[in-house]
C-alpha cells in the first residue's frame, strides 16, 4: 500500500511519504511528506548549503484521486547561506518540478488546470474543475492563462490575414495565420493599417500574403512588407462572388418563381394549401413595401441630382450599403422571402407526414384514427398538429372542387423543399456539382433558360468557382475577358476588384488556398462566453485574450 501511494504522489525521490488521513465526509485525503533533500541551493547565488535554519510545513493541492481531493502537507527546511556575498541569508529549500515558490498547489495540478482554462474558458473551466473534483474559480484560471509565457513567433513565409470581434458591432482584432502549417500564431488589438505594417516590418521575410479585399489591409501589408505577393483567399474571393450572383439573381425574381412553379406536378396531382398569413400581417406587409418602394425612388431621384451616397443616406435615414444596392438595381428589389417561409416549420410531424398523405389519398380521412397509427410508429408530437395538418389537406381538396366544379379528386403532393429564393438559387450555383441533388441540377438548367442575363451570370459563377477550387491561375485572364464582356456591371465590378487588387496580375502556389476554417475555429478559440466579460475587465483584456489564444494555438499541433 505504501509503495502505491509512493508513486501516486509527485516526486518520490525528493519527498518521502510519512502518513495520511482519510476524511469521507469532505471527501478529502490528507497526505503527510516531508523533504528528503540532503543538499539545497540558494536561488539567488546557487551556492550549495547544507546548515538547516528550522522547518515549517506548507499546503499544496495535487490531482484527485478518483473522487477525493488530495492535500498534501510537506514539511521543508530553511536553510543559511553560507556566501558572505550573499544578500540572502536564510532561504527556503526549493524542490525542482513539484512546485513553484510560494504556490498553493503542485506544477502537474496546475498544468492541468491550464489546460482546461485553455479549452474551456474561465467559468466554463470552473465548472469542470468541480466536476474533476480540482475545484477553482474563473478569476483562478484565467491567471493561470495569464501566467502562461507567450510562444516566440517564427515569421512564415505564407501568411494569412483576416479580422475577428472581440466583441461584434464594437471592437475587432486581427489573427494573423501562418499557411504553411494552417496554425494561427498571433492576434493584434485592432484591425488598423498602422499596427499591421508595424508588425510585418518587425517580422521581415514574408514572400506571401493572403487577405480578402480590405483597402486597410492591403495598405498595411503595401507598407509593411512592400516585397511580398499579395493574394486572395478562396474563401472571400468566393463570399464577393455569391454577393454578386445574389444580387443578379434577385432582379430576376419573376423568372424564379417560373421555374419554381414548372416543379409543380400538374396534371397527377393537387399541390397541398400553403399556410397563408393573417391579414393584420399581410396589410402590414404591404405597406412595408410601399415605404421601401418610395425610399428606393427617392434615392435614384436624389442621385440624378447629383447628390453624394453618404448625403442621401443622411437624409433618408438610411444606411449607405442600403442606398448602394438600390442604386445597384434598375428595378425596385422586391424582399425575398425566407427559405423556410411559406411553409411548415419544422415539427415533429415531418417525419411522419409522408405516411398520413399516403394514407389520406387512400381514402383515410378520420384525424383520430391517423393520429393514433403514427403514435404507434413513434409520433410524441400533439393531436392539435395532426388536426392542423389534415385541415389544410381538406381545404386543398375543397380548393380544387371549386375551381374545377367536378367531383374526381386527385392525390395530393406536399413538395418539401423551400421556395426558389435568390439566395437559395446563388447556393445551388456555387455547390460542387458532385453535391448537387438531380432536383437542384433541373433547376439550374432551367434557370438558364429563362433569361439571357441569366445564363450568362450562372456560366461565369461557375467558371470562376472552377478555377478557383481546382488552382487554376492561368485562366483567369480569360475569365476576366469574359466579365468584363459581359453586359452585367455587377460581375464587370468583381473583375476589376479582383484584378486592381493585384490577385490577377501575379500567383503564388497559395492562389486559391482557403484558411477561412481557420478562422473560424480560431475565433471560438479566443471568444469567451460572455459570463466571463467581467474577469476579463479586471484586468488586461487584451492581453488575456492573447494569452489563451496563442496557448492553445501552441498546444494544438493542428487547428484542423
Amino acid at each position: 500500500m505504501v509503495e502505491l501511494l509512493t508513486q501516486l504522489l509527485p516526486s518520490p525521490e525528493h519527498l518521502q511519504f510519512q502518513n495520511y488521513e482519510l476524511d469521507v465526509e469532505q471527501q478529502q485525503i490528507r497526505v503527510l511528506m516531508e523533504s528528503v533533500q540532503q543538499t539545497v541551493y540558494c536561488p539567488v547565488c546557487n551556492q550549495a548549503s547544507y546548515r538547516v535554519h528550522s522547518f515549517y510545513e506548507r499546503t499544496l493541492a495535487d490531482l484527485p484521486w478518483a473522487n477525493y481531493q488530495i492535500v498534501i502537507k510537506l514539511t521543508v527546511g530553511k536553510f543559511f547561506c553560507d556566501q558572505e556575498r550573499c544578500d540572502r541569508k536564510i532561504f527556503t529549500e526549493r524542490i525542482a518540478g513539484v512546485m513553484a515558490p510560494w504556490a498553493r498547489r503542485t506544477k502537474r495540478l496546475a498544468a492541468q488546470l491550464s489546460e482546461i482554462a485553455l479549452y474551456t474558458g474561465g467559468e466554463g473551466g470552473a465548472k469542470l474543475s468541480k466536476t474533476l473534483h480540482c475545484e477553482v474559480s474563473q478569476n483562478t484560471l484565467l491567471s493561470l492563462i495569464s501566467r502562461q509565457s507567450i510562444p516566440a513567433v517564427k515569421t512564415p513565409k505564407a501568411l494569412g490575414v483576416d479580422d475577428f470581434a472581440f466583441r461584434r458591432g464594437q471592437r475587432y482584432g486581427t489573427i494573423l495565420v501562418d499557411l504553411e502549417t494552417n496554425r494561427p500564431i498571433v492576434l493584434l488589438p485592432d484591425r488598423e493599417a498602422d499596427t499591421l505594417a508595424e508588425w510585418l516590418k518587425e517580422h521581415p521575410g514574408v514572400e506571401v500574403l493572403s487577405r480578402d479585399r480590405s483597402k486597410t489591409y492591403r495598405q498595411g501589408m503595401t507598407r509593411g512588407a512592400p516585397n511580398a505577393t499579395q493574394v486572395a483567399d478562396r474563401f472571400h474571393l468566393l463570399k464577393n462572388l455569391a454577393e454578386v450572383l445574389e444580387r443578379i439573381l434577385a432582379m430576376h425574381t419573376q423568372q424564379l418563381k417560373a421555374v419554381e412553379a414548372a416543379q409543380i406536378p400538374v396534371n397527377d396531382a393537387i399541390m397541398i394549401a400553403p399556410v397563408v398569413p393573417r391579414l393584420a400581417i399581410q396589410e402590414r406587409s404591404a405597406k412595408a413595401r410601399e415605404r421601401r418602394f418610395a425610399k428606393y425612388e427617392q434615392v435614384h431621384q436624389l442621385r440624378q441630382q447629383g447628390w453624394e451616397i453618404l448625403e442621401i443616406a443622411r437624409h433618408l435615414g438610411m444606411g449607405k450599403r442600403t442606398v448602394y444596392r438600390y442604386l445597384s438595381h434598375s428595378k425596385f428589389p422586391e424582399w425575398q422571402p425566407h427559405p423556410h417561409r411559406g411553409r411548415s416549420q419544422r415539427s415533429q410531424l415531418d417525419a411522419y407526414k409522408p405516411y398520413v398523405l399516403n394514407q389520406w389519398n387512400q381514402g383515410q380521412s378520420n384525424t383520430k384514427q391517423l393520429f393514433e397509427e403514427i403514435q404507434q410508429q413513434g409520433y410524441r408530437g400533439s393531436y392539435q398538429t395532426v388536426a392542423r395538418y389534415t385541415h389544410r389537406l381538406r381545404q386543398t381538396q375543397k380548393q380544387h372542387r371549386a375551381q374545377l366544379g367536378v367531383q374526381l379528386q386527385l392525390p395530393i403532393s406536399d413538395l418539401q423543399h423551400p421556395p426558389l429564393t435568390a439566395r437559395r438559387a446563388t447556393w445551388m450555383v456555387m455547390r460542387r456539382a458532385d453535391q448537387r441533388t438531380d432536383v437542384e441540377q433541373v433547376l439550374i438548367a432551367d434557370l438558364k433558360t429563362q433569361h439571357p442575363e441569366l445564363a450568362a451570370a450562372i456560366d461565369l459563377t461557375q467558371g470562376f468557382t472552377k478555377l478557383v477550387r481546382e488552382r487554376l491561375p492561368q485562366q483567369l485572364d480569360i475569365w476576366l475577358e469574359q466579365a468584363m464582356s459581359s453586359s452585367m456591371k455587377l460581375f464587370q465590378g468583381f473583375a476589376q476588384g479582383a484584378y486592381f487588387h493585384n490577385f490577377g496580375t501575379q500567383f503564388s502556389p497559395n492562389f486559391g488556398r482557403s484558411f477561412s476554417l481557420n478562422f473560424g475555429r480560431s475565433r471560438d478559440s479566443v471568444t469567451e462566453p460572455s459570463q466571463d466579460s467581467k474577469c476579463f475587465l479586471l484586468g488586461n483584456q487584451f492581453e488575456k485574450q492573447l494569452r489563451k489564444y496563442e496557448m492553445s494555438a501552441k498546444s494544438n499541433t493542428d487547428i484542423n
